[in-house]
């Protein structure tokens, strides 16, 4: 079962020169003849009768170990004072492999003396007799029951937390979160990444992938689970309230969560904006006060070096800043609707189709350089990609109900509502009139 800890997020090759990077003067290192280390045990008789972490395996390492691995900048970012830490090197193999100077491992400790085989064999005894924190086996694995608390998470822990967690977690990405996590399961993040599939960056990242088990698991839980509050007539639409997760986020990741900008990963100026959690972090809005919110004041802002989207991204509509300015005054609240009365019969382009282009896929698609080669910038380039049969490259329709052959859109967000995609699918199949 040790083989799972090897699935944690961090580089082995990373990790191993990171702890060569701790480095000693001449005088420091002791010399094959005239060491000046004093070893904790009696490495004569070697009682091997009573080993135990704080015992035994702590004193060693404080010995040898913790001059370069402790403090707030640990060598290899491994704190040695953190049983967790050291933990995490047991399992792996590194710790044993480098204090055995096995060759592939860098030799333990650095520019010294190797232990006496006594603490070597003190540790590796510790090692063998000690029952690490594991993740579910999942030799048989069972979907009949599967938990957010009893199953994904428990994947979570040991495999993603050693990254994404506080106090600094990798990307923006806290795991130890559940909205954080539920974000990543609805628009399809979550899964793309640990089934390495297309366009996601593969996780575990420097590791190998999780089990078909885990990834099963996982995407049960997902298809089971519904994050937004719906059902029993839901939240109906109020026309004076400007909803957060229907308008705005749609908006952000389509101009601004997007990669190379605002997304967890490229975290521009530490500001992330893919999802409610992440936008009131960063700090860029002001609940109740448009003018003192920065995000304002970027998608307002004349100067095209200052203005976000930035160039060549095209700006904001004025209908756009508009819904953002009233978001914001009216308390900035992570508020959603459903449209109860969708009429997917009257539809028109100017009026329905266009903004759901430009709130969804303008962001990615427009530009000098639109994804994909596919620009939604005017008529002609909707009707282009509309008039694609699902199924084929290029497919608006294809890509907006995730049909195979397609690439999911919009892409690394929500999918859009039932009812944008049934106006969209009635304006296609009306032969796309530019009314």
């Amino acid at each position: 079962m040790k083989k799972y800890f090897l699935l944690a997020e961090l580089s082995i090759i990373g990790l191993l020169i990171g702890i060569s990077a701790c480095t000693h003067t001449p005088e420091d290192m002791a010399s094959p003849t005239t060491n000046q280390i004093n070893p904790p045990f009696d490495t004569i008789s070697c009682d091997s009768s009573n080993v135990s972490y704080p015992g035994t395996v702590q004193p060693i390492l404080d010995v040898y170990c913790i001059s370069c691995h402790s403090g707030p900048v640990p060598a290899g970012g491994s704190n040695l004072t953190v049983y967790s830490d050291v933990a995490f090197l047991a399992q792996s193999g590194l710790l044993l492999g480098a204090i055995k100077h096995l060759e592939g491992f860098q030799p333990m400790p650095q520019g010294g003396d190797k232990l006496a085989a006594c603490e070597i064999a003190l540790i590796e005894k510790w090692i063998n007799d000690t029952t690490f924190v594991l993740p579910p086996d999942t030799t048989d694995c069972d979907t009949n029951l599967v938990t957010y608390a009893g199953t994904v998470y428990p994947i979570f822990q040991a495999n993603c937390l050693s990254c994404h967690a506080p106090p600094a977690p990798e990307a923006g990405i806290d795991l130890t979160n559940y909205s954080n996590v539920a974000f990543l399961a609805q628009t399809g993040a979550l899964l793309g990444a640990i089934s390495h599939n297309e366009g996601f960056s593969p996780m575990p990242k420097n590791a190998p992938p999780l089990t078909s088990c885990e990834i099963q698991q996982i995407e049960k839980w997902i298809n089971d689970t519904t994050f937004i509050p719906g059902g029993g007539g839901g939240i109906p639409c109020d026309p004076d309230t400007v909803y957060f997760q229907n308008e705005i986020l749609p908006l952000l990741l389509s101009s601004c969560g997007i990669a190379g900008c605002h997304d967890p990963i490229t975290a521009e100026e530490d500001i992330v904006l893919t999802s409610y959690y992440y936008v009131m972090q960063s700090g860029v809005v002001v609940p109740g006060q448009p003018w003192e919110s920065e995000m304002y004041e970027a998608i307002t802002d004349f100067d095209p070096e200052k203005r976000m989207p930035p160039e060549p991204a095209a700006p904001l509509n004025s209908d756009q800043i508009n819904k953002i300015y009233t978001w914001i005054a009216q308390g900035a609240l992570n508020n959603h609707c459903e449209q109860l009365d969708c009429d997917s019969v009257n539809v028109s382009f100017s009026e329905t189709i266009f903004p759901i282009i430009q709130n969804s896929c303008y962001g990615c698609h427009s530009g000098p350089s639109p994804n994909g080669g596919i620009s939604l910038e005017t008529f002609n380039d909707v009707v282009a990609v509309g008039s694609v049969p699902s199924g084929s490259p290029g497919s608006l329709l294809g890509a907006i109900t995730a049909t195979a052959g397609n690439t999911p859109m919009p892409y690394n967000a929500p999918t859009l509502s039932d009812c944008n995609i049934a106006q969209i699918r009635k304006w296609i199949e009306d032969g796309m009139p530019a009314n």
